[in-house]
């Protein structure tokens, strides 16, 4: 199970766009507060109550939860319905409007939330931004719902992925190759220098190794961006060496520590409080979706966290398979796989900046 959020400032292009019928086979599947009459009538309610916090400039809520493929038998509408519902009242978004579309255009369940930042009360909701408690959210529902977590990166279609995802997936292929042939980090880094990829391991004050970076050309990620495998601990790991010293959780901190420079799993400006997002580290920036502002997130994979809406789920986002968030509730691996190919074919955003 995975969780992408973003918000906005327009209930049209959103709605039009999470309940179309005709191309995304769309289906409302549960609603609260709104007129279902039609989509006209679904976004004059959403409307009307926002104007009673016209402070508030982001307005327009949206999540999309995404499923494994494996779990279509099991997920009917209410049981879906039941898990967004539940997944809703843990992030907090409690006492407002809302209306979940499921999709069939796409061979993994997924269904749309569209809903008001603005209560039922006039008071804005907070808090429901945040990617490290989304990625805590969905990695516990897929294992209460016994959902499947992602199944890795080996079934990523790569001729599909684009900019920084193509990047991201090129060094994973790499260092998993050049790992087959490497006892030490030094031959690591000269195997990885003769493809290409450029390999830095960071230290702490105490002048002790703490994380590693990857380069491809001028695009950096860091080790557990790429994978939960990829840690600085995990190559150690991998190449037989004795690294006890090392604590794991510092992989994490080495990118946190670069200065929040660009989140280059997606392209855009780390911002951890932002989101806290949240999950596979959530960066500030506009929602491939027009005008949204958004952040992915994954149970059992990878996460992305930050304002943005990042192509990795940033792999933050705490899956067991993968920790961070991208798969579904259950295993320990890393990636929110299937639906790293969805992102790069979404790149036109549908939503409009309009009420």
């Amino acid at each position: 199970m995975m969780a992408k959020i973003s918000s906005g400032q327009g209930f049209a292009g959103l709605v039009d766009y999470a309940n179309d019928i005709k191309d995304k086979k769309a289906n409302i599947i549960a609603s609260e507060g709104v007129d279902l009459t039609s989509n006209k009538s679904i976004v004059a309610s959403f409307s009307l109550q926002a104007k009673s916090r016209p402070s508030l400039k982001n307005f327009v809520g949206h999540i999309s939860l995404s499923f494994a493929p494996e779990d279509t038998p099991k997920l009917s509408d209410r049981l879906m319905a039941d898990i967004a519902k539940e997944y809703l009242r843990r992030m907090g978004i409690v006492n407002t409007q809302y209306v979940m579309s499921r999709h069939h255009d796409k061979p993994h369940p997924h269904v749309h939330i569209a809903y008001n930042r603005v209560d039922n009360d006039g008071n804005a909701i907070t808090g429901d931004q945040g990617f490290r408690k989304s990625a805590r959210i969905t990695q516990a529902l897929t294992r209460e719902y016994g959902l499947t977590f992602g199944k890795g990166k080996k079934k990523v279609n790569r001729n599909r992925l684009k900019g920084k995802a193509a990047v991201k997936y090129r060094i994973y292929d790499t260092v998993t190759e050049a790992l087959k042939g490497c006892r030490s980090m030094e031959a690591l880094k000269a195997a990885l220098a003769a493809r290409g990829i450029g390999m830095n391991t960071t230290l702490n004050a105490e002048g002790k190794p703490k994380g590693v970076v990857f380069t491809c050309g001028n695009v950096s990620f860091a080790g557990y961006q790429i994978d939960r495998s990829m840690t600085y601990a995990k190559l150690c790991q991998r190449l037989g060496l004795d690294d006890l010293s090392h604590d794991d959780t510092l992989d994490r901190a080495t990118a946190d520590n670069r200065t929040q420079q660009p989140d280059f799993s997606f392209g855009r400006q780390q911002s951890d409080t932002q989101r806290e997002t949240d999950s596979y580290r959530d960066t500030a920036a506009a929602d491939p979706v027009n005008g949204m502002t958004a952040t992915d997130t994954a149970a059992g994979g990878n996460a992305s966290s930050g304002g943005g809406i990042g192509e990795a789920v940033a792999e933050l986002i705490i899956q067991p398979h993968v920790v961070q968030t991208s798969g579904g509730g259950g295993g320990g691996n890393d990636d929110r796989d299937w639906n790293d190919e969805d992102k790069e074919k979404n790149k036109k955003n549908p939503y409009k900046r309009r009420r």
